[in-house]
């Protein structure tokens, strides 16, 4: 591969592991196809993430990393699993949050010089590559817990 295209490749893969998964599972999107506010903000013992909570985070992570690429293009998005009321318009403002950072992050690596990817990502380690592969795998391994607690829920005699 040509090391001009490597941001592209990187965005694309990205994108790829949100809309779509990778070898391992599907996507994060499509952990979310479907799920209710009631499903989302369900909380099955006392310390587990919520979905809106799982989805939140990674929404973060998405936002930290197209800052920390262009910072006068995207703020800094505060504070890591910020809490979100258990509504139904909480739920998807999430929702519309995740599509939105994923899009962002994508576009912000995208437009990366290619040496950047070598050099050091703050509170990180590794390179800059690293970290964007890293970030992939965050996604993938949220997207699984949130198949999980979907499985969890389906199980539950949640009368209302």
């Amino acid at each position: 591969m040509d090391p001009r295209d490597e941001p592209a490749w990187l965005a694309d893969r990205l994108e790829r592991t949100y809309r779509e998964g990778n070898w391992a599972g599907k996507g994060l999107a499509q952990a979310l196809e479907g799920v209710t506010a009631l499903e989302a903000h369900w909380r099955p013992v006392t310390g587990q993430r919520t979905i809106a909570e799982l989805v939140a985070h990674v929404a973060y992570w998405c936002r930290w990393t197209a800052h920390h690429l262009q910072p006068e293009r995207y703020p800094h998005p505060g504070q890591d699993w910020p809490a979100v009321p258990p509504t139904v318009q909480a739920w998807e403002e999430v929702r519309r949050d995740v599509e939105e950072a994923h899009r962002d992050c994508a576009q912000a690596v995208r437009a990366a010089d290619p040496a950047l990817l070598d050099r050091p990502a703050p509170e990180n380690s590794g390179t800059w590559r690293e970290a964007l592969v890293d970030l992939a795998t965050h996604t993938s391994y949220h997207a699984a817990q949130i198949f999980v607690l979907r499985r969890w829920y389906a199980t539950q005699d949640l009368a209302l």
